[in-house]
This record gives structure tokens, C-alpha cells and sequence, in this order.
């Protein structure tokens, strides 16, 4: 019964547990929007978003392209309890939440956050240019 218990006990702690997310794995890294994730459903970019991106640089400084727009004076803050990254305007007067939700090291990127237009979580994936 002992050894069940064990099993059972070790099995659900690996079965929860997540690979730690380590920061320079996020930094200095091209970061392409390719899809969206809403209610379980891929979608792909709108064609003015094709070439979006996110690269998030040390001493929390990021660049993005939006819309076809350089933003390059942004910043962002990696909080690892949660596996968050907070980004922030310029002014730091509007940021965005988003959870990392996957990361394959210099592969892929998934970010979700709450659309509150939609009041629905969509998870945006990344890939490594």
C-alpha cells in the first residue's frame, strides 16, 4: 500500500509539474507573430499583422512592430511566479498582462492574455525568426 502511495504521490508531481521558464530564454530573440488561439480555435493573422513582432531586450527595454509600426520604447518585466510578463506603454500608463503559457527554447513563443473588447482569453503564438 506504501509503495502505491508513493507512486501515486510521485506520479502527480511530475504529471504537474512545468518546465521552469528562464528569462534569457526570452531575451534578445525576434519573436514573429504567426496565429491566435480563440476558444480552442487557431486563426491566422490579419494580413496588415504579418509582420509583427516582439523582441524583448536586457535591462527590460523591448522593441515591437504593430500594425506595421515601430514601438521602440517600450519596456517589460518578467515575473516568474505565475510565468508572467508584464508590458508597458512608454509613459507606463497602459500595460498588458500575459501569461506565458509555452516556450520552446529559440522555437516557439504562446502568450495569452484577457481581449477585454471580447472578455475572452486569446493566446497569441510567437515563432523565432
Amino acid at each position: 500500500m506504501k509503495k502505491i502511495t508513493l507512486i501515486f504521490f510521485a506520479f502527480v508531481s511530475f504529471s504537474f509539474s512545468q518546465d521552469e521558464i528562464k528569462y534569457e530564454d526570452l531575451l534578445n530573440i525576434k519573436w514573429q507573430m504567426k496565429r491566435y488561439v480563440i476558444d480552442g480555435i487557431s486563426l491566422p493573422i490579419e494580413r496588415n499583422r504579418r509582420k509583427d513582432y516582439q523582441i524583448f531586450k536586457e535591462n527590460n527595454k523591448r522593441e515591437e512592430q504593430q500594425f506595421g509600426k515601430l514601438i521602440d520604447n517600450g519596456t517589460w518585466e518578467y515575473l516568474p511566479h505565475g510565468q508572467f510578463i508584464m508590458m508597458y506603454s512608454e509613459k507606463k500608463d497602459v500595460y498588458v498582462p500575459a501569461r506565458i503559457t509555452e516556450l520552446k527554447k529559440n522555437k516557439e513563443l504562446r502568450l495569452t492574455i484577457l481581449d477585454i473588447n471580447t472578455m475572452k482569453f486569446v493566446t497569441i503564438i510567437y515563432e523565432k525568426k
